[in-house]
Order: C-alpha cells, then sequence, then structure tokens
C-alpha cells in the first residue's frame, strides 16, 4: 500500500468530479444509481461482468518498484471470452488509500479509455486494448532496470577513472585539489542536494528522487552519505555523490581546475541577461534594504530577499538549475551581528514574522483559508505548511486587506481571527460558507464589493459597528 500511495503522490493524482455518480455496492457498479456491471477483485485482479453475471474481461493492478524508489504502475486487461490480454499504461483519474477497487472503477469510467459506461460494458474498448499494442511492461521493466543499472555502474566508473574523491562535507577533490562540492538544506523533511562549482556557480540539484542538470534528469534514490549521517563510513568513495558528479561528467562537465560547463560563455552571458531581466520585472524582493519583526518582537534591520515567483521559467537554463523552493513561504535578512559581520538569517513564513522594505511595503506570514488552489499547490510540492507571506496593503487597529504578491488575490484579516480570509473564490455559495464561518456575524458577502480595497473597508465598518 505505501507503494501504491508513493507512486501516486508523484504523479500528482487527486479527486476528480464526474458528470455522473459512479458508485459500487455490494458489487454493483452503478451510474446515477442505475445498476450497469458488477466487480469482484481478488489480490488486485478485477472481474468485471455484465448484467447477466457473465463475466466479460479482468483488470490487474501491476506495480513495480524501481531502485530509485519510484514506481511502474500498468494493467493487464483480459478478455474472459476468448483469454487473450495485454499490457497497458493509463493515468489514474481517482484516488482511494484504502480502496483499489474504487479506483480501478472510476479510471475505466472516466478515464482514457471508458469501458465501463451508463450502458453497460464496452467490449469494442476491451478489444482494441487486447488487440492494439502488444506489450510485455514487465519485461520492458525489467530491460528498463537492467539499462538503468548499466548507466550507474558507468557513473560511478567515471568518477573512480578521474580520480575524484570526497570528504565528510560533501568537498570534492581530484589529485588532493577541491575542485566543488555538494551541499544539502533540508525543509519540512525534505532535503535538496547541489553540487556546485569552487565559485559557488551552481551546477545542478537532487531534489524528490531526482537529480537535475539543466534539461537532464537522472533518478536517484538518496542513500547514505556524510551530510545525511555524519557517522557514515561511507566517504571518499560515497556512491550517492559519485551518481551525482558521474552523471554531470557524463553530460559535458569536465574537470579541471573546478567543474566546467560544454556550452559557451556566449550562451551563459545571453541566459544571465534574461535571467537578470525575469528579475527586474518580477514581484520578488533581492536584497531590499528594511527590517523584520521577528515572533519575539523584536526588530531587525537588514536587507530583505524574498521569491514569491519563479525567474527561471522559460529559459533554457544550459548548466544553471534553480534551486527548489517554496515561493512566498521564506525571507531571507541580511544583518550585521555584534561581531560586526554580515549574517544571513532564513524566516518562515509559518512563523507569524512581518517585514518591511524602506518603501513602507509590508509583508505578514500567515495561514489563510477558502482558498483550494494553495492546498493543491502544497499538495503538489509535498508540503505539510499552509502558510505564505502575504502584503498588507490596508492596516487599521488590525483589520487588514492582504494581498498575493503574484496573483493579486485578496484576502482580510479580522483582530479575533488568526488566519485570513480568501475573497477570491468564484463560487457564491463557498464564499458566503466560508465568510459566515470567519466572520461569525448575520453579514452577506454579496452586499459588498469584495474586489476592491475600498469596498471591504465597508465591510469592515458595517462589522466593527454591528459584529464587534
Amino acid at each position: 500500500m505505501k507503494r501504491i500511495l508513493l507512486s501516486l503522490l508523484f504523479s500528482g493524482i487527486f479527486f476528480i468530479g464526474s458528470a455522473q455518480d459512479v458508485t459500487i455496492k455490494k458489487g454493483k457498479i452503478l451510474f446515477d444509481k442505475k445498476e450497469v456491471a458488477s466487480v469482484d477483485g481478488k489480490k488486485r485482479v478485477y472481474t468485471f461482468s455484465n448484467l447477466e453475471n457473465k463475466p466479460i474481461f479482468s483488470i490487474e493492478y501491476r506495480s513495480e518498484l524501481f531502485p530509485y524508489g519510484k514506481n511502474k504502475i500498468w494493467y493487464t486487461i483480459t478478455n474472459l471470452t476468448t483469454n487473450e490480454k495485454n499490457d497497458f499504461e493509463t493515468k489514474s483519474t481517482s484516488f482511494s488509500l484504502f480502496n483499489l477497487e474504487k479506483m480501478i472503477v472510476k479510471t475505466f469510467s472516466e478515464g482514457e479509455y471508458k469501458i465501463l459506461t451508463e450502458n453497460g460494458i464496452n467490449t469494442g474498448v476491451v478489444n482494441e486494448l487486447i488487440s492494439n499494442n502488444k506489450r510485455d511492461i514487465l519485461d520492458e521493466f525489467n530491460r528498463e532496470i537492467e539499462e538503468y543499472n548499466k548507466n550507474l555502474k558507468n557513473y560511478l566508473q567515471l568518477v573512480q577513472d578521474n580520480g575524484i574523491y570526497f570528504d565528510n562535507k560533501g568537498n570534492i577533490y581530484k589529485a588532493d585539489k577541491e575542485i566543488g562540492k555538494i551541499t544539502m538544506f533540508a525543509e519540512n523533511n525534505f532535503r535538496t542536494y547541489i553540487l556546485k562549482e569552487n565559485n559557488d556557480y551552481t551546477v545542478g540539484n537532487w531534489w524528490g528522487g531526482e537529480f537535475k542538470l539543466g534539461d537532464k534528469v537522472l533518478f536517484l534514490k538518496e542513500t547514505e552519505n556524510p551530510l545525511l549521517d555524519s557517522n557514515t563510513k561511507s566517504i571518499k568513495n560515497n556512491e550517492f555523490f559519485s551518481a551525482i558528479v558521474g552523471f554531470a561528467l557524463s553530460n559535458g562537465y569536465t574537470l579541471g581546475n573546478q567543474l566546467k560547463t560544454a556550452v559557451t560563455k556566449n550562451n551563459q552571458d545571453q541566459f544571465n541577461q534574461k535571467l537578470q531581466e525575469n528579475k527586474d520585472n518580477s514581484v520578488n524582493l533581492y536584497d531590499v534594504t528594511g527590517y523584520l519583526i521577528d515572533e519575539k518582537g523584536n526588530k531587525i534591520d537588514g536587507k530583505l530577499s524574498i521569491n514569491f515567483q519563479t525567474v527561471t521559467q522559460g529559459l533554457k537554463q544550459s548548466n544553471v538549475s534553480s534551486i527548489p523552493e517554496n515561493l512566498g513561504k521564506s525571507v531571507y535578512l541580511k544583518s550585521i551581528n555584534e561581531k560586526g559581520k554580515e549574517k544571513s538569517t532564513r524566516y518562515k513564513s509559518n512563523s507569524g514574522v512581518k517585514f518591511c522594505t524602506e518603501s513602507e511595503d509590508c509583508y505578514l506570514g500567515l495561514k489563510t483559508i477558502g482558498n483550494a488552489n494553495n492546498a493543491i499547490g502544497n499538495i503538489m510540492s509535498l508540503s505539510a505548511d499552509f502558510s505564505y507571506f502575504y502584503k498588507i496593503v490596508y492596516d487599521q487597529n488590525n483589520y487588514l486587506i492582504l494581498e498575493d504578491p503574484e496573483s493579486k488575490s485578496l484576502y482580510i484579516k479580522i483582530p479575533n481571527q488568526q488566519k485570513a480570509l480568501y475573497l477570491g473564490n468564484s463560487n457564491k455559495d463557498k464564499l458566503q460558507k466560508n465568510f459566515d464561518e470567519y466572520m461569525n456575524c448575520n453579514l452577506n458577502a454579496s452586499d459588498y464589493d469584495l474586489t476592491t480595497i475600498d469596498g471591504i473597508k465597508v465591510l469592515f465598518e458595517k462589522y466593527k459597528s454591528t459584529c464587534n
């Protein structure tokens, strides 16, 4: 079950609504309460019968684990009249953690191959799946593993042939000369490893089982290494580090005084120029003078940096890889410590800190309710933190109007609530429901223009005179 869950998470599967209500009751498949077929499942094999209880076809759910931790998922379909069978792949349209039967029925009634319909079993689709594109996916899987292991062995050998080795801090050496380093940081129990040159230039990064090198990807399972476990004995010839460096070497990175890219300097200059243009046109803050008030109320002056939106989207990155980060969730403050040295401190949005620029633009970290897009974004990034930094566009006695810096969506926060309320829900019934629960007062959301700051001010005044 754990393997099924992981594969579904990495595939980005969610509950999906259907125009028809497809349910299963005691083995009977119902479309809008009308019985169309029956299903009986044993050990991941599900047999489907028509209304005369004649078995028509079966579907077997197949899952195998790759060495790097991801799953290969496919199905085997069998015509129970002719006993012909075939393997095929398709995306699941529903996810039920403890009910594989439900997922199978939803997938083949709402997905790419609609075998189950309101009129019963579509045998034409069954025959098409069996007759077309004959495959033995288990054999394909085994050959894929064989090729993967062969390539991985070559990467390790490449590192060894170049005399490359590592120390317990992730530094990379050749002939006792440092040529680069691998660093690691963790957020919400998810680790990122970054391969860098001596000049701190990022070559590529590993996150979530993938090492990305520009547009190249190596699927690689995180294994024992000195940055993960300082007591490990696997240091000098560490296989995890060697696979990362070996993959870089095999894709045009050469070894000399430092790791180098095979692309021309001109291409890199063009990338850097476009990257700077994107930064200048973004809502992100880069070393902006201001101050931060931490969770204890301490005011700290310094330079603020935060990413609300990606600036590398659409760019051909050559050998530059952006570090995975939760946009809008972390602000970095460069300040001068007691010894007169500059230090950079990271503050998360879930700590409730507030920061302001010298132009008096202020931002507050907090959680919100009513925005399903935020929830989906967190699920996709495997983040359990549902807080963000929002720009304060109006503040009067802790009655706040907040704005998402990227989408410009508006939120409100009243003094007796810890969270903010999202006002951009296009579903009026859901907006009113969230509004009622949040305001806890007999007010109608539709009576106010919640798309403008002036309209929200009117709401605040009515709330203070009627409800507070």
